[in-house]
């Protein structure tokens, strides 16, 4: 993404919901010849929001696993699996009209800059959340199996 010139950082670049800005944005690294770098970087992207689903998706799974069925930790983690694996289709969904986007760099449609920037918005908070919730999956886990243990005593 740096090596790309890309004149803001990865969140604020993503979350402008202003065409002009992204296509400003865009400018700014067509003068400097740094465009297709930054158009590898999103092809990139896509390997990494597809690990993050799958990555999200087992360990959501496997701290679900510390919990008994119905508890707030099998809950917790099962909800990270959906959280991270729903933040990773919306980054794919993000990709796709930024594709869209980067097809005409200073043409697009301005209304594309909504689904853009509304599509990263969601990941970003899906993807904390699923990150929140394996730390809840894990504390709680652990704090039944350790009030288990004990009342076993």
């Amino acid at each position: 993404y740096a090596a790309s010139n890309h004149p803001v950082d990865y969140a604020t670049g993503q979350t402008t919901f202003d065409a002009d800005r992204i296509k400003g944005f865009y400018a700014v690294m067509e003068q400097a010849g740094t465009l297709d770098i930054y158009v590898r970087t999103q092809v990139i992207d896509m390997g990494f929001l597809t690990m993050i689903g799958v990555f999200g998706l087992l360990l959501g799974t496997l701290v679900a696993r510390l919990g008994a069925p119905g508890s707030w930790a099998r809950g917790a983690g099962l909800g990270a699996a959906v959280a991270a694996v729903f933040g990773a289709l919306c980054d794919a969904s993000e990709n796709a009209v930024s594709f869209i986007m980067l097809a005409d760099p200073q043409g697009f449609a301005d209304w594309l800059a909504l689904p853009y920037s509304g599509f990263a918005v969601v990941k970003f908070a899906l993807i904390t959340l699923a990150m929140a919730l394996v730390l809840a999956a894990l504390g709680l886990g652990l704090a039944g199996r350790i009030t288990t243990r004990l009342s076993k005593g």
